[in-house]
């Protein structure tokens, strides 16, 4: 057992979810350079955070008391494989193909219409759109678990959640992973928060040009609706969306022109992709955009999150679905918008860390759509 007096001043050692934690201020004349400290450091099997503070040398240790949990692979495999299939399912009908026969099956007085087989030979075309989405999904997952491994956080691989195409017309509710870790500091936090993000981004830039190159560009006065993106959905039928900043400037420069814009599910893959990393964005809670406000301005976050959630319901006037998004994030939230503090509020962030930070929210004003589908 390590005798934590002979290099510490003052310490405290605590364990949460599993992971001690030991956290204090080295005794005077002693920095992370000193023998015996670097002997600590090297033979701890876990996280390190040092840092100099007017107090001393502050260190931060973090390890798991228990085996990590053993991954069930399986059920990764299987839950990624579903919702290939089912984004696929979706894709096909963006692709203008009818790819469910429907059959009618009596439930008491009533008629009811459901699927009852795949049309396979119509599924390829769907891979235009399933593949594209769940790169970007799985890169914004894999953002946050590496990162998160990287800096010494026991973390689940991705969960991709498949949806029936009748009751999603996507396919997917898209994808998470489990942090089982404590944040132990505002920079672990931001570093985590900010990577899922940034990585959905700058896969979504390369996919939108390429999806709009691929689209079709037709007069204005074709479609009865002043939108100008559409998404075609059998082979009768279009949904309009609408642009978000950065979506629109690509269209610009790679489907020019002043007419109405047939998305390709290449193009309607990016767009959601770019869409997603919004929603993950609102500085709200435990969302992305919540960990990374409240890493920049610490428990001030609670007060942007209040004031963005008033204007989220206010623009549920124009789309309801913004009613429900606020409901869900309110119920994981247990009523309360603002982040938990973590371990060690004061743990200061580098300039290259703010940096990325406020890139983040600048990317959630490039990304956000205020109505998504315009009624």
């Amino acid at each position: 057992m390590v005798d934590w007096v002979n290099v510490f001043a003052t310490y405290r050692v605590v364990v949460l979810r599993h992971e001690e934690i030991v956290h204090g201020v080295l005794l005077p004349g002693l920095g992370a350079d000193a023998p015996e400290v670097r002997s600590l450091l090297e033979e701890w099997s876990g996280a390190r955070f040092v840092r100099r503070t007017p107090m001393g040398t502050e260190v931060t240790l973090l390890r798991r008391t228990a085996p990590r949990v053993r991954e069930r692979w399986w059920l990764h495999l299987l839950l990624f494989l579903l919702t290939l299939l089912t984004t696929t399912l979706s894709g096909a009908l963006f692709a203008g193909r009818d790819v469910l026969l429907w059959g009618d099956v009596p439930l008491g007085s009533w008629t009811v219409q459901v699927p009852v087989a795949i049309l396979t030979a119509q599924l390829v075309p769907g891979l235009w759109f399933s593949l594209p989405l769940l790169g970007v999904l799985f890169a914004h997952e894999m953002g946050h678990y590496l990162t998160a491994r990287r800096r010494g956080l026991d973390a689940s691989p991705p969960y991709f959640i498949p949806a029936p195409v009748p009751l999603n017309l996507i396919g997917t509710f898209g994808a998470f992973i489990r942090l089982r870790s404590p944040m132990i500091n505002r920079a672990v936090l931001l570093d985590v928060g900010a990577a899922g993000p940034l990585a959905s981004f700058l896969l979504s830039l390369p996919l939108a040009a390429a999806g709009l190159g691929l689209s079709r560009v037709v007069d204005a006065t074709v479609y009865d609706t002043s939108t100008r993106l559409l998404v075609p959905v059998g082979t009768d039928a279009v949904i309009p969306v609408g642009g978000s900043l950065v979506f629109e400037a690509l269209a610009a420069v790679f489907a020019p022109g002043g007419g109405t814009i047939i998305l390709h599910p290449v193009a309607l893959a990016a767009w959601l992709g770019f869409f997603v990393t919004a929603l993950n964005l609102f500085p709200l809670s435990q969302l992305d955009g919540g960990h990374i406000v409240y890493a920049l301005a610490g428990r001030r976050q609670g007060l942007v999150a209040r004031v963005f959630l008033a204007v989220l319901l206010g623009l549920g006037l124009l789309w309801p679905g913004w009613w429900l998004w606020a409901g869900l994030v309110l119920a994981v939230g247990r009523g309360s918008v603002a982040h938990p503090p973590v371990f060690d509020p004061d743990y200061p962030l580098s300039g290259v860390r703010r940096a990325v930070g406020w890139g983040c929210v600048v990317i959630l004003v490039l990304t956000f759509v205020g109505v998504p589908f315009p009624l």
